[in-house]
């Protein structure tokens, strides 16, 4: 496992400085990984639940939904992509068209209807629960730029590598062991994993304040403690869908870290916590 997430951590740090500090290429890149990241996740997540018997077309759901990912991001920046505007919306278009119309064609023309059904409304649940969190999430490179981005992905992932850190020194130094939280959907989540977490977090918001922004401190520290709660809360959630739907890992695209959701649930939460932060600023 630790051979493994040693190659797929330094990958995953390489491709997340390409995209925030590589001026020219760093919007074309961010694109192209968020709208595969979305389809992979929406893949993911209807794998594990046709696992528990929630019939769904994970396949289709994933394709067309991370092809209107991709456009709806690009028509977003299209003053960088310097991409026509009605070949983006085309895009955006037929790839909804698929996700919407082919559901109803499908009821209309399926041989067990009742099968269809069910698997189509099941699928559109699966892109609408998961486009919203993510879709804000994205925004916040679109709207606010790529250093923003980099502080919500900071500060989210410090939470989860401080509490580790910290969980795991607390089970092995306390006498009885640390303080579980709620050991029915995660096992390892302590009262000390995340207070040391919310700390790693503001550690984090104030060293970005001071050498990478400038602004009202307390609004850093602030907003830190509020993205790091979001991120034990995203974390939890989707330890609680694993849980019902029987599984350790989301998926197996990330060697030593399961799937892409496994990687991306801290932020399900993090994405319009940011926006409401910025909006109170």
């Amino acid at each position: 496992m630790f051979k493994y997430r040693a190659i797929s951590f330094p990958a995953l740090l390489a491709l997340l400085a390409a995209i925030i500090f590589w001026r020219d290429g760093g919007p074309y890149l961010f694109v192209l990984v968020a709208a595969a990241a979305f389809g992979l996740v929406l893949y993911e997540t209807g794998a594990m639940l046709r696992g528990i018997g929630v019939n769904n077309r994970s396949v289709t759901t994933a394709v067309a939904g991370g092809v209107f990912f991709l456009f709806l991001l690009a028509w977003m920046g299209n003053g960088f992509f310097r991409v026509s505007p009605a070949l983006l919306l085309t895009g955006m278009g037929l790839s909804g068209a698929v996700l919407a119309y082919g559901g109803w064609v499908s009821v209309l023309f399926g041989g067990e209807r009742r099968g269809v059904l069910t698997a189509t409304l099941c699928s559109a649940g699966i892109f609408f629960w998961l486009f919203i969190p993510l879709f804000l999430l994205a925004t916040v490179y679109m709207s606010y730029g790529a250093r923003w981005m980099l502080f919500v992905i900071l500060v989210t992932k410090m939470m989860d590598t401080g509490g580790y850190i910290c969980g795991m020194l607390s089970a092995r130094w306390m006498k009885n062991g640390n303080h579980k939280i709620l050991p029915k959907i995660s096992p390892k989540k302590s009262w000390e994993g995340t207070l040391g977490g919310i700390v790693f977090s503001v550690v984090t918001a104030f060293l970005f304040w001071k050498f990478a922004e400038r602004g009202p401190l307390f609004w850093y520290l602030l907003t830190a403690v509020v993205l790091a709660l979001g991120s034990f809360a995203g974390d939890l959630t989707e330890s609680a869908l694993k849980r019902c739907c029987g599984v350790k890992d989301s998926g197996h695209w990330i060697p030593g870290m399961g799937g892409v959701f496994d990687v991306l649930d801290s932020f399900l939460y993090n994405g319009i916590l940011f926006w409401l932060m910025m909006a109170a600023i």
